[in-house]
């Protein structure tokens, strides 16, 4: 049975288009599929002509998963124009966030084989009530205990939210098939992926790697000029630019991606960086490690964000549990 630092490694040389002989293919599916990149396996081998040194059953699977997410795409796209131009009827041209980015630019002939959870858009605060009628003319309605709207024939959910300053240069309007949409600078797309996973979602502390994400990070970095340092720059808390420089190692240690030299200088960064690929190896030794990572972020977080005054010691412990054992799509 293949070790799950071995399936990852072999998964990594697929994503970059190069297959590995004598694989546990079964492992390797498994972690494809938990991390939610089984059709860019797929795709990264088509493209560099590798495919067909897979294991015919193996190439027929990922052939099915690849294709049944092609469909999905073709479906979220038609979904995000339609409330795209309901939006642009109104005057509102909404800023595209995260999957809902390839989807639009993607050519008419071709669709991206990133595996999409929801659609992602950004208004100005000031249009968000207005924003709100538009989807909800379309059918949209909130859904319960859930960020974003949904109506029963889409393949996913929306989510809107409002936009926010970052400090980087303005997001570029893109004109598209008559439609209208701000698209954020490579730059800013890089920051939110890493703010959202490292801090926002405590992978940073909690030892842990959103290997789809990673790898949205390395495919931005080949297909756009990110200036990693200037970025280093504009963080200016210091547990932050940690965490930044953490993701940056680790883009280049999976995909070779190019990232300043200054990243491995601080001891506090390498540990970091050790912690995260020592448990994404080997989850079982590196459990106790992950173990301490998750109960300090979880009680920092809720201590200070929900608050037992607010909501009790109950929900307290509920919501620290749900977090903590909740693995998600991460390693």
């Amino acid at each position: 049975m293949m070790s799950r630092g071995n399936a990852l490694e072999v998964l990594i040389a697929g994503l970059r288009g190069s297959p590995t002989d004598r694989a546990d293919w079964q492992a390797v599916i498994a972690l494809a599929n938990h991390t939610l990149l089984t059709p860019d396996l797929f795709s990264s081998l088509a493209r560099a002509g590798q495919i067909h040194q897979l294991p015919q059953d193996v190439r027929e699977y990922l052939r099915f998963v690849h294709d049944c997410n092609r469909e999905r795409n073709l479906r979220l796209r038609s979904q995000l124009r339609e409330a795209v131009a309901a939006l642009n009827r109104s005057d509102i041209v909404p800023l595209l966030l995260k999957g809902a980015i390839p989807l639009f630019l993607s050519p008419a002939g071709q669709i991206p084989s990133r595996m999409t959870s929801d659609l992602d858009l950004a208004v100005e605060p000031a249009e968000e009530a207005a924003a709100r009628t538009c989807l909800e003319e379309l059918g949209y309605v909130d859904v319960a205990a859930a960020r974003g709207m949904a109506r029963q024939q889409d393949a996913g959910m929306l989510e809107l939210r409002t936009s926010r300053a970052n400090g980087f240069a303005p997001p570029k309007l893109v004109r598209r098939d008559g439609l209208r949409v701000k698209i954020p600078t490579a730059q800013s797309r890089a920051m939110h992926w890493m703010v959202h996973d490292l801090l926002k979602e405590g992978d940073y502390w909690r030892g842990r790697i959103d290997l789809r994400h990673l790898h949205d990070l390395a495919r931005l970095a080949e297909s756009d000029d990110v200036d990693w340092t200037s970025l280093q720059r504009s963080i200016s808390d210091g547990t932050a630019r940690n965490a930044i420089d953490t993701q940056l190692l680790a883009m280049h240690h999976f995909f070779g991606t190019r990232i300043p030299a200054k990243c491995a200088q601080r001891r506090m960064v390498r540990f970091q960086h050790w912690r995260r690929i020592f448990t994404a190896t080997h989850p079982v030794v590196g459990a106790p490690l992950r173990l301490a990572g998750n109960l300090m972020w979880g009680t920092w977080r809720f201590s200070r964000v929900y608050g037992l005054a607010r909501r009790g010691p109950s929900d307290f412990l509920r919501r620290i549990a749900r977090t903590l054992f909740n693995p998600r799509t991460k390693i």
